[in-house]
């Protein structure tokens, strides 16, 4: 695959990419539904990019409860912090589906002088908006009640109104911190009083004022 296509080498020269080529190893490997690309005190200094699939990064408390913090179903780039400081993993990550991932082997050794300049300023951006997508994710998780987590879900998701479901309603419920049958019922009310349409795969908000809180 054409590196480029990755946010932290999208600038990056010829000369730029093979020296990063020269520090490090790309291989592609897919994974079946199910299969895990890492486990709760793994250890590695592989970065990882999801190529075509969908994978849950979770964590299961003490419980038995699953609670899922990111959902990836486009490309992106994964495990970034863990590679470069060497850290276990604190989640599991398993495919939701049929995936295909990049591994950048011993991601570290990309930052060793010399270093592209133009990759480091791409990496700081990368990582300033994977910050930003967890603060978004924080302030959903954070609100009081189940119907403004949903609320806030809904607000940061839609597009010119529709949100199309790229989780499962089981796989929401986790993300959201709550169980499928809660879920459901809430959703259900939101849709009787006018609020939103619920679809198999998406959700239409129909009283915009409705949903805010």
């Amino acid at each position: 695959m054409d590196l480029r296509n990755l946010q932290i080498f999208k600038n990056l020269t010829d000369q730029d990419l093979d020296l990063i080529k020269s520090k490090t190893e790309f291989i592609e490997k897919n994974y079946s539904k199910g299969e895990y690309i890492f486990r709760t005190g793994d250890t590695g200094s592989d970065l990882f990019y999801l190529i075509e699939g969908s994978l849950n990064v979770y964590q299961i408390d003490s419980n038995g409860k699953r609670f899922i913090f990111q959902n990836f179903n486009k490309p992106t780039l994964f495990g970034e912090v863990y590679a470069y400081l060497g850290e276990p993993f604190d989640f599991d990550c398993e495919c939701a589906r049929d995936s295909k991932i990049l591994i950048i082997k011993d991601f570290r050794k990309i930052f060793e002088v010399p270093c592209p300049e133009n990759f480091l300023r791409s990496y700081i951006k990368f990582l300033s908006k994977k910050c930003l997508a967890l603060s978004k994710k924080n302030q959903i998780t954070s609100q009081a009640s189940l119907r403004q987590k949903i609320g806030k879900y809904l607000l940061e998701n839609e597009k010119d109104g529709k949100i199309n479901l790229t989780m499962k309603r089981e796989d929401l419920a986790d993300y959201l911190s709550t169980t499928r049958p809660s879920l459901s019922r809430e959703l259900s009310k939101m849709a009787d009083e006018g609020i939103i349409k619920a679809g198999g795969d998406y959700i239409e908000i129909l009283d915009r004022e409705g949903i805010q809180f």
